[in-house]
């Protein structure tokens, strides 16, 4: 059926969605549209631009079709709506029937009520010339398309459920209702669920067979990551409100029978979080077992590559292996028993103001040495091998800079002489830690950090929304919201500006200021930092979060980071058009030099030339008359 392929896809795409389900629900999507997400006082704004948006003819360029225009204005009327998208697999189906089934519920929102979806559903098919609909006495209220058409039977009309009207389309088989239980994702009580989603892998191990027909190599990688096989992965995530607090919940079923040997005992330590300042703004630590979780991936590699011969010992020779002896050759370090087994169980990164204001110049990595010796020696030889490399292959305007501090010990800098590069990229190793940063100043202040007397344990925002609670956790994440909102309000009025400038319809009049985004003070009133926590409960890896209530609020917070995220593709654009003019400079140079110089010697070669052939005629000319003087004389 050509009913909208881009509002269907559009729908099962969309970014929410919920915990259990059926048994024959193998991915479930849910979100509670603009009503339930922009539920918060400080997003009435935003909610009522986005319903003037539907409610008036959109601005859309002057070639696009009637039917194109349609069809994109339903689409948007169905991604602001409450949607529940839902697909089963038919393991049992006939070759030619559909493998699955879709089925997609909205209850509309305050701008485009389930009536108006289901007429638009069906204008939609009109557009398309799809023959007219039959209604089908089995289910009162719907009609059902595609009786004499190779495309599946589908669906669309109108139920209640609990007395509520909803909209549905349902494509493969006929609408079957189906209940939904949060509770797995440990939400607390009395939190409204406005959004999450379920991914079970066991329920779509038919259409992973089928994958697996088409690529066999990939049945290996996808045991592997436990996709396939009898305790396939069953993702749940789900989030909520309570009137105080977002809230984040999730869990990964059998996530240790297949990343188990990634887990370490104790979890993360007090003494990781120690390492960072006190004024984060953002920080994440990990505790896994890094060796394990790299030489994994180096596995999967191998796996998918057939054996490059037999060594001397007899033994078939890995792709990685190869890889490594030819590094070693090359740089002096074999990648995996030189660098990887130093590595330890712990990984950090944090930004603060104390490492460079707290955007992304102040981003400093932390890792873990097991052998923090041996590591600084091979990153050393690394660094003087890459050195020598990139100085002839960059005519000298990339190399690697090797300084002191009192508080870093040996530090090896990426500098660009001569070029006017914005970034620093800087490593050292400080005590059983690798640091690293963009600049030498961040360099310096995270290694202060390390004979600090406060950290981030102190900071009371971290204390109320984690404190002791990560202790032991697999993995925490902390956003400090509030702190970073004056740096994100800027962009976010420019974003709510122009929604409000396209959603208002060009004749009306207005006597309001339609504040999409409340004033900073309103704003920042009460704003809550995020936090979200992963830990092994058994089998499976848990996930517990808390944010701002607000979306206005989350989204301010993220905009803090658009003119950091924009740095690094700007310094890329800086970076690699001066090295190849440079190059190509220095290649103008080179080969003006040498034109030079094949002319100079050329001229020497001719000039000797001529010269030497004239002194052979002279000299010829003597042999040639030998007796001249003689007979001068007598």
């Amino acid at each position: 059926m050509r009913l909208a392929p881009s509002v269907l896809v559009s729908a099962c795409l969309l970014g929410a969605a919920n915990g259990l389900h059926a048994s024959t629900d193998a991915i479930v999507l849910y979100s509670a549209g603009i009503d339930g997400i922009l539920n918060d006082a400080k997003d009435a704004g935003f909610h009522q631009a986005l319903v003037r948006m539907e409610e008036h003819e959109m601005s859309l360029p002057p070639g696009i079709s009637r039917r194109e225009r349609f069809e994109f204005q339903t689409m948007v009327k169905l991604l602001l709506s409450e949607l529940d998208v839902r697909v089963a697999v038919r393991p049992n189906a006939p070759p030619h029937e559909n493998p699955f089934t879709l089925t997609i519920r909205s209850h509309g929102n305050e701008g485009a009520s389930p009536q108006s979806l289901i007429s638009a559903a069906h204008q939609v098919a009109e557009y398309a010339r799809v023959p007219a609909g039959v209604p089908d006495a089995q289910h009162p209220g719907f009609l059902r398309y595609n009786d004499n058409d190779p495309d599946p039977l589908t669906w669309i009309g109108l139920e209640k459920s609990n007395g509520v009207e909803q909209a549905v389309l349902s494509v493969g088989a006929p609408p079957e209702e189906s209940s939904l239980d949060w509770s797995a994702c440990g939400l607390p009580y009395g939190t409204k669920v406005i959004g999450g989603m379920l991914i079970d892998f066991n329920e779509l191990q038919p259409l992973l067979g089928m994958a697996m027909m088409a690529q066999p190599q990939a049945g290996d990688l996808l045991k592997a990551w436990g996709l396939m096989g009898p305790d396939a992965l069953r993702i749940q995530m789900a989030m909520g409100r309570d009137g105080e607090l977002m809230h984040l919940g999730g869990r990964v079923s059998n996530w240790t029978k297949h990343f188990g040997q990634y887990v370490v005992d104790g979890g993360v330590r007090s003494s990781d979080i120690d390492r960072i300042p006190m004024d984060a703004v953002a920080a994440q630590v990990t505790r896994v077992n890094i060796r394990a979780l790299l030489n994994s991936l180096i596995g999967i590699g191998d796996s998918m590559m057939p054996p490059l011969g037999r060594g001397p010992d007899g033994k078939s020779v890995k792709a990685s292996e190869m890889a490594s002896e030819q590094i070693k050759m090359m740089l002096g370090v074999n990648p995996k028993t030189e660098l990887i087994d130093y590595l330890g169980d712990a990984v950090a990164f944090y930004r603060s103001p104390s490492t460079g204001g707290g955007g992304l110049m102040s981003m400093v990595m932390l890792v873990e040495a097991s052998n923090p010796d041996g590591l600084a020696t091979s990153i050393g030889l690394l660094a003087a091998r890459a050195n020598s490399m990139m100085m002839s292959m960059t005519e000298g305007y990339v190399a690697m800079s090797t300084w002191t501090h009192p508080d870093c010990g040996e530090v090896i800098s990426l500098t660009f002489p001569g070029l006017p590069v914005p970034v620093e990229v800087s490593m050292a190793v400080k005590e059983n830690w690798l640091v690293a940063t963009l600049t030498p100043q961040a360099m310096i202040a995270a290694c202060r950090q390390f004979d600090a007397r406060s950290s981030l344990r102190q900071a009371r925002s971290f204390r109320q929304s984690i404190g002791m609670d990560g202790i032991g956790a697999m993995q925490i994440n902390y956003s400090d919201t509030p702190a970073q909102m004056a740096d994100g309000y800027g962009y976010m009025v420019g974003l709510a500006s122009a929604i409000s400038n396209y959603s208002r319809p060009k004749n009306g009049h207005t006597h309001s200021a339609d504040l999409v985004v409340p004033t900073f003070g309103d704003l920042a009133d009460d704003a809550h930092p995020c936090a979200l926590l992963v830990s092994v409960d058994g089998d499976d890896v848990v996930y517990q979060g808390t944010a701002d209530p607000s979306i206005n609020v989350l989204m301010t917070g993220m905009m803090a980071n658009i003119d950091s995220n924009l740095l690094l593709p700007m310094s890329a654009g800086v970076v690699m058009p001066a090295i190849m003019e440079a190059r190509s400079a220095a290649m103008r140079a080179r080969e003006i030099s040498d034109r030079r110089a094949r002319e100079a010697h050329d001229g020497q070669v001719q000039h000797g030339h001529d010269h030497h052939d004239k002194h052979e005629h002279i000299e010829h000319s003597h042999v040639d008359h030998p007796h001249a003087k003689e007979g001068e004389e007598q």
